[in-house]
């Protein structure tokens, strides 16, 4: 009878992950995860593949290695898993984001579905994950007026507006050939669709307004591999090394244009639209990082990660734009006061970090190319759950991008994202005081 229902249990986990997995595509799409004019280039704003813990450590995960967590960033993370334990981790966020061109600010509301994953053993070295999270996601709205001819009493009107996302479905597994090494890869999938599209209104008494529309849909396969290393230091300490690549990988495209002539009115009514389709090669950069962790009495983690994309081997449209490659680098800190003790407060987890990067985008400035750079800077906790294992982790960020030229937008946002970590035993006996 107990194995019976510790089978229940473990096949109804399984079914919530694989329930949330396939909605999230769905629940994804009815999100505003940006807000950024810069996101009408390239294919959007990058996601980090990285869970909301390693997002409280300044995005770092490279070295991150732990039985309690899932880290998708480095699939060698796997192996480290309970020989009984089923991990299932999910997250959304809310925010909001503020922008400053000269004069000129503006502000708007973000609300995302980050992630789903999942995390079970096959064996005591042999760990298999499963997820779907963000690739890159495109989000803005922003608009000019300019008068008709040397007219200025007549005015016309330019709205750009854009939307859509990337998401990638991986399946993952890690290998534990000996003692303290594990290598790991990650299958991933990529599929989405970009839209942006372009109004220009003539505020006429009866005016022909003119719409083009620009949507771009990717698909393809994706691999990454990792692996860690961890060095005793002494009775308690340990230093954890890690390494990740993923090769460059050509993505199928389909690309619509489309122009349509708009009659003024209520209803507004097409009267012309041409629409063109076609396909192109794109190619997304390979990528490399270097992480390196220690652990300090099982209470204070110090991390840190270097990335390195090459963007510049990439094959994307660029006609208003160039690409360049890119740098990530990210420190975080934890802190525990006792894992193992019976108090929750005690078994909280405390983290913070910051990060930078470049931006992989180069837009034109008069007869220049200009970039920007972010930085960030996170808080998180994980709150332990009645039963002990699972946990409530709360992470909040703050991000400035500031732009290498003069003139350009500013950008800053502050994010709230709220995750349930689920620790399942399974076939664990009950000790019975």
């Amino acid at each position: 009878m107990y194995k019976q229902h510790k089978l229940r249990n473990r096949v109804s986990y399984i079914l919530v992950g694989l329930a949330v997995l396939l909605l999230s595509p769905q629940l994804k799409a009815q999100n505003n995860s940006t807000e950024s004019p810069y996101t009408r280039f390239g294919i959007g704003s990058l996601a980090q593949s990285t869970s909301n813990t390693s997002r409280g450590l300044g995005n770092t995960g490279i070295a991150l290695s732990s039985k309690g967590h899932i880290n998708p960033k480095n699939p060698a993370s796997y192996a480290a898993v309970d020989s009984q334990t089923f991990i299932l981790d999910f997250s959304s966020s809310i925010g909001f984001s503020w922008f400053a061109e000269n004069n000129k600010k503006d502000s708007r509301l973000l609300g995302n579905f980050e992630y789903v994953t999942m995390l079970f053993p096959i064996t005591k070295w042999m760990a298999i994950s499963a997820g779907a999270m963000p690739y890159s996601s495109v989000g803005y709205r922003f608009g000019s007026t300019q008068p008709i001819g040397n007219n200025s009493a007549q005015i016309y009107s330019i709205d750009y507006n854009g939307s859509g996302s990337i998401n990638e479905f991986y399946l993952g597994t890690a290998f534990l050939p000996f003692k303290n090494f594990s290598i790991g890869v990650n299958a991933s999938f990529l599929l989405g669709e970009l839209k942006h599209n372009q109004m220009v209104s003539y505020n006429t008494g009866s005016s022909y307004n003119t719409l083009f529309y620009n949507g771009l849909k990717l698909s393809g396969l994706k691999a990454s591999v990792g692996m860690q290393y961890a060095i005793a230091v002494g009775k308690e300490d340990k230093v954890r090394l890690g390494v990740i690549y993923t090769p460059s990988t050509p993505l199928k495209s389909v690309s619509t244009y489309r122009e349509s002539i708009i009659q003024s009115g209520i209803p507004p009514k097409v009267t012309k639209s041409d629409s063109i389709s076609s396909s192109s090669s794109y190619k997304v950069p390979s990528q490399l990082g270097l992480g390196v962790a220690y652990e300090i009495n099982k209470k204070l983690l110090l991390t840190t990660d270097v990335q390195y994309n090459i963007w510049k081997k990439a094959i994307l449209e660029k006609e208003t734009y160039q690409i360049q490659n890119q740098w990530q680098v990210g420190l975080g800190i934890a802190y525990t006061p006792n894992a193992s003790d019976r108090s929750l407060w005690k078994r909280i987890e405390y983290r913070g970090g910051i990060s930078a990067e470049n931006s992989y985008l180069q837009l034109r400035a008069g007869n220049r190319l200009s970039g920007y750079y972010k930085g960030g800077i996170s808080f998180g906790v994980g709150i332990p759950m009645i039963d002990r294992r699972s946990f409530l982790d709360l992470t909040l960020d703050y991000g400035h991008l500031m732009p290498q030229t003069r003139g350009f937008v500013h950008e800053n946002y502050l994010r709230f994202t709220v995750g349930l970590r689920f620790n399942e035993g399974w076939f664990r006996k009950i000790k019975l005081d």
